[in-house]
Parts: structure tokens; sequence; C-alpha cells
């Protein structure tokens, strides 16, 4: 996958994780000073080079969150921070 086709996808991701976290303002002042990372439920290779993405914020000191995106209406993403 070409940088510019994982930038393409993880745009389109955190677009789907915007919509989603404008209405849950519990969720983003528990992770207000932390990067979100998304992770596709279909994408498995677009994963794969996101876990770069948080290693890369890791070593600039930055908080992570890793935003998992699910098939269940109920709860569409999961979250989990990232521990260095």
């Amino acid at each position: 996958m070409s940088k510019a086709q994982q930038t393409k996808l993880n745009i389109d991701l955190s677009d789907k994780l915007a919509n989603f976290l404008i209405t849950q303002p519990r969720v983003l002042k528990k992770y207000a000073s932390c990067s979100y990372v998304v992770f596709s439920s279909k994408n498995f290779e677009l994963n794969k080079l996101n876990h770069h993405l948080i290693d890369e914020l890791l070593l600039e000191g930055k908080g992570v969150v890793k935003a998992e995106e699910t098939d269940n209406f109920t709860k569409p993403w999961i979250f989990t921070a990232v521990i260095n």
C-alpha cells in the first residue's frame, strides 16, 4: 500500500471517528491531549501500517489512543490508551 493510499484511508476513517466523537464528549474529555490512531474493522494491511504510527508518536513523547472501528452498531469504536 502506498503512503497516498494509507493517507486517504486514514482520512476516511478519521472522518468517521470525528463524526462519532462529536456525539461523545465524555470520550473527548478523557483523551483530550492525545493523538488518535485509527484502526479499520476490515483493512488489516492498513492496521499493520498504523501500528508504526503509534510507535512514532510514542517516540515523540505524545499520548496515543488506539481507536478501533467495530462492526457493532451500538458500540462502533473501541478506545485504548497506549502506554509507552
